[in-house]
């Protein structure tokens, strides 16, 4: 018999605190309170500093368990007096409140009354580093959205993440509104205004919130950026390439390393409860792209290791040699990975490295990264964005990769990864999207593929039916958990060709031959073993279009599936819910549509111009027509994608206008990727 903390309504327990408690205990406890307030409307639930009788949660006081971590809490439900008594004990303050998170996730709603099953329980983390990179809204330096970052902080220790890297805004010049280069004296910034201060303190407020939480904080990022005014100030530091123009730092320059290491020590400095930095080397200036003589013969992953090395040196030199380095191996280079390769296990001892290189990012059937297991073994981070560049995310469509996040979770745990992070990076549902925050997107609709990553690395082995329970929105019935689940066929089945990248970036329509043409030489790419493995559904044969056409209808059989759920589901669902999901369902209906002949058109503008023959003519042209019909339907939605689906209607019809006899004809129809 499970246990009921309301009965007719009324709350049928206490809370005691067993000791003197700290502030992640007192937190917790306040979450605890709200949440069953808010949630459950369970109300009058006290607190009680005695031992008297009555059913109660104690909270005893932390001790260390033996051979468990710091972060693992203990739950007994046992009886007393006819009363019951769930006793929570942790190693630590903070593996009280995941032992509180775990009370909460485990809270239901029974014939009108909250209930608890009788938890016997010792948990611990299979994943010890859950953290969460952010890089957009909302902005750490002001004080209008400081209460926006303090609850969107509250709101992930209630999922148990435990590490935060944050920068204020995407991406160069990110760290600039809390430097006033007090360590670079050529830069120094009189602050005049007060705003270099404010953001200080709006930081430190975000920072100590943190760590009240149980929480490491990470300031992401910095690298070779530079400001405008550097340039003008110390030219002597930069060489112009003479056949770009580009001027870039000299690593010859000893001011270009003063320049680097004065911005770590300042935030290390003006900011000492901050964990470490991430370091970025990717999507700014990077060390590889600055000058250096050619007698500096280093390999880019020496290169690396000597930036790794002076930020350190930064950190020391302001006293924080407990501050660690998180380093991104994301990188432009186009060896990608292939530049880590002689520096493997050599990161020095506080750094971390972190794994991306846009593998989980947009390449939804590349092989899994290589770098995890074999860079920092032991230290090492890979990171997830869960909306997905590729999977519909940036277009607002409904997708949840709910099979997709935990297998390739569980594939770099495999390789003893210590750390995971995840983008939560949002955009509303629907046509014509919007960029959302964070806060709303893990209350949003489609938060489930959020906690399905949060929840998998507290349990590599827990179920999706699990998680549904816990963690779906309330009153969703579990009709909608195939929804979800659908809406990653849907992504898959609408936007690839078996498995193979033929898409555009962000979801959208490609508007050019040459475009698609550059896009599936990703099938060529050096890490996509599996993407070349099934290179061949690209040949141009009318059994491979026979394939790739019946996946785009299988993707509309699923969405009008998806769309069927919905209806059968509507009374359960709060209006603004329903409302949401039936708009954005009505507009993704119409791009699968449109990605179904668009796709055909692309393969066969292929077949007709690598191989005549006398009917692949008349298949484009009716093929182009259908196109247009299904591009027309989806204006009435969404414009601007419309618009890129008919450009490459204009396209192919240019192309069969030029000259077919002429030699200029040849160069457009000239394919350079799986030829016959």
């Amino acid at each position: 018999m499970d246990l009921h903390i309301t009965k007719h309504g009324d709350c049928q327990l206490s809370i005691e605190i067993c000791y003197n408690s700290g502030i992640i205990t007192n937190n917790a406890v306040g979450l605890l309170i709200e949440e069953w307030r808010d949630e459950y409307q369970v109300k009058n639930l006290s607190l009680c500093t005695d031992s008297s009788e009555g059913n109660r949660i104690r909270i005893l006081e932390p001790q260390v368990i033996e051979g468990y971590s710091e972060q693992t809490f203990v739950i007994v439900t046992v009886m007393k007096d006819g009363y019951y008594h769930i006793n929570l004990s942790g190693a630590s303050e903070q593996a009280i409140l995941y032992g509180i998170c775990e009370i909460l996730d485990q809270t239901y709603v029974l014939d009108g009354e909250v209930r608890l099953p009788r938890l016997n329980m010792t948990s611990t983390p299979d994943i010890k580093k859950r953290g969460v990179e952010r890089h957009w809204g909302p902005s750490m330096t002001s004080m209008e959205n400081l209460e926006e970052n303090l609850n969107l902080i509250k709101l992930l220790a209630r999922k148990r993440v435990n590490h935060l890297m944050w920068i204020d805004s995407w991406i160069s010049m990110s760290w600039y509104p809390f430097l006033d280069f007090a360590y670079f004296p050529i830069l120094k910034r009189e602050d005049q205004l007060g705003k270099i201060k404010l953001a200080k303190e709006c930081l430190r407020s975000i920072i100590n919130e943190a760590k009240n939480w149980g929480m490491d904080f990470y300031l992401s990022c910095t690298e070779f950026n530079i400001p405008e005014d550097l340039l003008k100030k110390h030219p002597d530091m930069f060489y112009r390439n003479p056949d770009t123009g580009l001027c870039v730092l000299r690593l010859d320059s000893e001011d270009t390393w003063l320049f680097y290491k004065s911005k770590i020590k300042e935030v290390m400095v003006d900011f000492p409860a901050l964990s470490g930095i991430e370091l970025w080397t990717g999507e700014a200036m990077e060390v590889w792209q600055c000058y250096r003589p050619e007698t500096d013969t280093r390999s880019i992953g020496e290169l690396f290791l000597e930036m790794y090395e002076k930020a350190l040196e930064a950190m020391d030199e302001a006293g924080r040699s407990d501050a660690r380095i998180i380093c991104s191996s994301f990188t432009h280079h186009p060896d990608c990975e292939k530049v880590y390769e002689d520096i493997l296990g050599r990161l020095p001892e506080r750094c971390d490295s972190r794994s991306k290189m846009q593998v989980e990012d947009f390449y939804r059937f590349h092989s899994p990264a290589t770098l995890p297991g074999r860079l920092s073994p032991g230290r090492e981070w890979v990171e997830f964005d869960l909306g997905g560049e590729y999977r519909g995310d940036w277009a607002g469509w409904i997708t949840c990769a709910l099979q997709f996040i935990p297998d390739r979770m569980r594939h770099y745990y495999d390789k003893g990864i210590s750390g995971f992070m995840c983008r939560i990076r949002g955009y509303a549902l629907g046509p014509n999207t919007t960029f959302i925050g964070d806060y709303a997107v893990l209350k949003g609709v489609q938060s489930i593929k959020y906690d399905v990553y949060f929840k998998t690395c507290w349990d590599m082995n827990i179920g999706l039916a699990d998680i549904w329970r816990m963690c779906k929105r309330r009153g969703y019935p579990d009709q909608m958990l195939e929804f979800f689940q659908l809406s990653e066929k849907v992504a898959e089945q609408a936007q690839y060709a078996i498995e193979s990248v033929v898409n555009n970036f962000h979801s959208s329509f490609i508007g050019s031959i040459e475009r698609y043409e550059w896009q599936l030489a990703y099938m060529d790419h050096p890490y996509n073993t599996a993407g070349q493995e099934r290179k061949w559904i690209l040949e141009p044969t009318e059994e491979n279009l026979s394939l790739i056409v019946a996946e785009k209808e299988q993707a509309l059989i699923n969405i009008l599936k998806m769309s069927e759920i919905l209806e059968q589901c509507q009374g359960e669902l709060i209006d603004e819910d329903y409302t949401a999901l039936r708009k954005c369902l009505d507009y993704q209906i119409q791009v699968v549509k449109v990605f179904k002949v668009h796709t055909e058109m692309f393969f066969r503008y292929r077949m007709l111009m690598m191989t005549k023959l006398e009917n692949r003519h008349a298949l484009l042209m009716d093929c182009m027509k259908r196109c247009e019909q299904e591009v027309t339907l989806l204006q009435a939605y969404d414009q601007v994608q419309a618009k890129h689906a008919y450009a490459l209607i204009s396209d192919i019809k240019w192309r069969l206008s030029s000259d077919m006899n002429g030699p200029f004809y040849h160069l457009l129809g000239y394919h350079g990727v799986c030829k016959v």
